[in-house]
């Protein structure tokens, strides 16, 4: 004798345990915001409806390489000034340290350094979409024997009025940043 079991049942029971075994505790998730997504609206923030200033405080890097030729640190890009403007181009005023100089065997390869940048809304007009930096460095001697540049697009996870952060790496909450920059009104 088979003994039939009706398919309401089964699926019954399938459901159940599904559902079962996707709860999970709310004492098991991470106390911790998640990294929001950004309307293109509060690109105002970063640029107060014509250009504000700011400063790099920060660099998160947990692939930094010394030997890498386009390797940038937080002593070459502290002096420097970002001019955020509302036509979301990025200018930046160089300070006194410079990110591409000699290389181990002395020889000079930055007669000038490279900067180019904007920022940028990807996404539909609802609210899939967040506030990207692409930030272009590098640089070239005057024989154009050497050349180089780095090229990187960071999403937006921190704003307020003082302080922005933009991450390429890392997990999905605020400070989990695996590569990330901070700035700070200047």
């Amino acid at each position: 004798m088979k003994l039939r079991i009706p398919k309401v049942k089964v699926l019954s029971l399938l459901a159940a345990g599904l559902l079962f075994i996707g709860c999970s505790n709310p004492e098991d998730l991470p106390d911790k915001p998640l990294i929001p997504l950004f309307a293109e609206s509060e690109m105002s923030v970063i640029h107060g409806e014509a250009e504000k200033t700011w400063r790099i405080t920060e660099l998160i890097n947990e692939f930094y390489d010394p030997n890498y030729d386009l390797e940038i640190d937080l002593s070459c890009v502290a002096d420097d000034v970002y001019t955020f403007s509302s036509t979301r181009e990025v200018s930046i005023d160089l300070g006194e340290d410079r990110c591409f100089g000699k290389n181990d065997n002395g020889i000079f390869k930055a007669d000038t350094e490279i900067f180019d940048s904007e920022l940028m809304y990807l996404g539909d007009e609802g609210d899939n979409g967040t506030i990207y930096l692409r930030l272009s460095r590098g640089y070239t001697n005057r024989d154009n024997t050497a050349a180089g540049i780095t090229i990187r697009i960071y999403a937006l996870a921190e704003l307020s009025e003082d302080r922005m952060v933009f991450h390429r790496e890392g997990g999905q909450y605020i400070g989990e940043y695996r590569e990330a920059i901070v700035f700070e009104r200047f």
